[in-house]
This record gives C-alpha cells, sequence and structure tokens, in this order.
C-alpha cells in the first residue's frame, strides 16, 4: 500500500498587479517587478499558483520568460506569449517569481500578479501498484473551493520514453473520467482506474474564499516497489 497526501490552500485574494504595477515595457530585457508581493526584486506568492498577465494592447509579438520555483522550492521557468489586449497566464505553478524578461517593447501597459487558477504538485504513481487509486478528499465542509482531480501520461523525468522530453511546463493534463471527481466542491471517495503516471488537484477558484482548502489522499493499494 502506498499513499501520498496533498493540500491546497488557503489561497490569497487574486491581485493582477500584485507582482508588477500596470505600466509600458520600453525595451526587451528584464521586467520591473514592483508589485506588493515582491521584496529585494523577488516576488513571493501566498501558495503555488499561476502568474497572470494582463496586457492593454497586442503583445502577441513578444514572449515573457518567467523564472522562479515551484512547489519543492525547485527551479522553474516557462516561456509564455503575450496577450492581445487581454489576459494570460502561466501553466506552470510559481511559489516564487524571481524574474522576468521581455523579448521587446510592450504595445501598451502590462501588469503581472496572480489569477483565481492553481495547481498541487504533480504525484508520480507506482506502475508495479494495482491498476486503480482510491482518491479521498475533504473541504472541511467548507463548499467554497472547487477542485479537479487530472491525470498525465507525460513523465518528464523519464528521458528514455521519448515523454521526459516535454518538460514539467509542457505536460499534458485532462480531467480525471470519474465524475465526482471532476468541478467538486465536497469530500468525495472514488477510485481512478488505471495508472496514469502523474495526478495532480487542479483548483479553479483559488482565492475566492480565503479560507478554503482541499485536503486529497491519493491510495495505491497492493503490491508498491520501494
Amino acid at each position: 500500500m502506498r499513499f501520498v497526501v496533498i493540500n491546497c490552500g488557503p489561497y490569497a485574494t487574486p491581485s493582477a498587479t500584485n507582482i508588477r504595477t500596470a505600466s509600458s515595457i520600453g525595451a526587451a530585457g528584464a521586467v520591473t517587478l514592483n508589485g506588493s508581493l515582491v521584496a529585494s526584486g523577488v516576488a513571493t506568492l501566498d501558495q503555488p499558483r499561476r502568474v497572470l498577465f494582463t496586457s492593454a494592447g497586442n503583445d502577441n509579438g513578444i514572449t515573457f520568460t518567467i523564472v522562479g520555483t515551484d512547489w519543492n522550492g525547485a527551479y522553474a521557468t516557462e516561456v509564455l506569449t503575450g496577450a492581445n489586449a487581454t489576459t494570460t497566464y502561466t501553466v506552470y505553478d510559481y511559489k516564487t517569481v524571481t524574474s522576468i524578461v521581455a523579448s521587446g517593447a510592450s504595445a501598451g501597459s502590462v501588469s503581472i500578479g496572480t489569477n483565481a487558477i492553481a495547481s498541487s504538485r504533480p504525484v508520480f504513481l507506482d506502475w508495479f501498484a494495482d491498476s486503480s487509486t482510491y482518491i479521498q478528499t475533504d473541504t472541511g465542509g467548507s463548499s467554497a473551493i472547487t477542485y479537479t482531480i487530472q491525470l498525465s501520461g507525460d513523465n518528464p523525468n523519464d528521458p528514455v520514453s521519448g515523454s521526459g522530453n516535454t518538460g514539467y511546463t509542457s505536460a499534458r493534463w485532462v480531467n480525471s473520467g470519474t465524475a465526482a471527481l471532476v468541478n467538486a466542491t465536497s469530500a468525495q471517495n472514488a477510485n481512478q482506474a488505471g495508472i496514469p503516471t502523474m495526478i495532480r488537484a487542479y483548483i479553479s477558484n483559488a482565492g475566492s474564499n480565503t479560507s478554503a482548502s482541499v485536503h486529497v489522499n491519493f491510495n495505491q493499494s497492493g503490491m508498491v516497489s520501494y
């Protein structure tokens, strides 16, 4: 038997400007981080979560390279294409943002902050265990947090199989086929069939209630190699 426990939340209220307040970017290079979460040039988020970019103009022609750390304090980076008079956000969750570099000048003001999207660290399952995982969730009686259990067949740690070339920021995730584990707002007990490479909890309304959280127990039974 093998079980892994994760906790998501509670999350602070999102802010579109808590990493960078709105102003134009004049040229390619390091972007000034001056939001309320920034100290000594580093933004420290309340919980690992997505980083939101809001562009007043058409920034589709430039990219932003985000560098920071993730749930485990490990180095994390990705390249994000700018938005066209709207918002865009990272696919990875950042606990800190240490730098952001723009590939060119922005068309208008750009602010950087957080949105209501977050996910837990990826949990790697054991292929030698039984072909289902028992999942138990608990929201502490609150219905103010919405979560979905997501699965991935990609393996960023295994370049031999080919799937390792994706990297964490390119891993593909799909919602669980178990209806009770999709857009859930209460405690659930369900079996997830099969053994995906990775599994996680995805939060779609992080910070809509600053005291709400979800506790998830992934339990693989049967013979497990150690």
